[in-house]
């Protein structure tokens, strides 16, 4: 593997081939030329590139709506250590581009324009927050390891959570996703807490994790009519309340820490 320093990077206009990928490209040249280096001017100086001109980082990155050409990160980056956030993106359409492992958080929460993460890392070390990315319709691409919170919480145009991992160090938090019907795709195994509040037209619980380390919360979903599908092991709380049609606490968790709400 071949390890590049930064300057030559830019001696070699990696800049240029990031342009290409705008129709207008050649237009506006000189101003996303210097849109590209005052991103790199603003970031640490532990970066460093490998073969294929792919940025790495032994630190932070993060990334702005004017750091974007045509809706997509303008780099190709590899491993980032430290963090990587390119959230309140409003113009953001893919995570192309993205790092593979990121060693801390991953940031692509409040990007409206968003509809996928395909293209996410597939290993994050500690949190994925993708909230309020209102055209997400699905999680597919997510990644498959995350040490410990997964947070897609108001994505009100989530219709399944397929694709998340199955397996959650954390807290996994689904909550005001009011397009959300079930609960099929959920990890298995949620290592704190697994919330599912204020999702309006959640109807059952069939898929929700078997086992949950920390409190398990479902409250305010006003179309919940049966515990079908809970958790068979809680460590702390159950908590239903305000779930005004559900009908009974039969099949609410057999094992649990806490005690239950409603």
């Amino acid at each position: 593997m071949m390890i590049k320093k930064f300057s030559e990077f830019i001696e070699e206009g990696m800049w240029g081939s990031a342009l290409k990928r705008s129709n207008s490209g050649k237009e506006r040249k000189d101003d996303e030329a210097n849109r590209i280096q005052e991103f790199i001017d603003n970031q640490p100086e532990s970066i460093y590139i490998t073969d294929g001109n792919v940025i790495n980082s032994k630190s932070n990155i993060t990334i702005r709506d004017t750091d974007l050409v045509d809706g997509k990160l303008p780099f190709k980056f590899g491993r980032v250590d430290g963090y990587f956030d390119c959230s309140d993106c409003s113009s953001l359409t893919s995570l192309e581009g993205s790092p593979q492992e990121v060693g801390v958080n991953f940031y692509c929460s409040e990007c409206p324009s968003l509809t996928s993460l395909e293209g996410a890392p597939q290993k994050v070390g500690r949190n994925f927050y993708c909230s309020e990315c209102t055209s997400l319709t699905s999680l597919k691409g997510a990644p498959q390891e995350v040490g410990e919170d997964f947070d897609c919480r108001m994505c009100t145009s989530l219709a399944s959570l397929e694709g998340v991992p199955q397996e959650v160090g954390g807290n996994f938090y689904c909550s005001d996703c009011s397009s959300l019907t079930s609960l099929e795709g959920a990890p298995q195994t949620v290592g704190w807490n697994f919330i599912c509040s204020k999702c309006s037209s959640l109807t059952t619980l069939e898929g929700a994790p078997q086992e949950v380390g920390g409190d398990f919360i479902c409250s305010n979903c006003p179309s919940l009519t049966t515990l079908e599908g809970a958790p068979q092991k809680v460590a702390g709380d159950f908590d239903c309340r305000m779930c005004t049609s559900l009908k009974s606490l039969e099949d609410a968790p057999k094992k649990i820490g806490g005690k239950i709400i409603n």
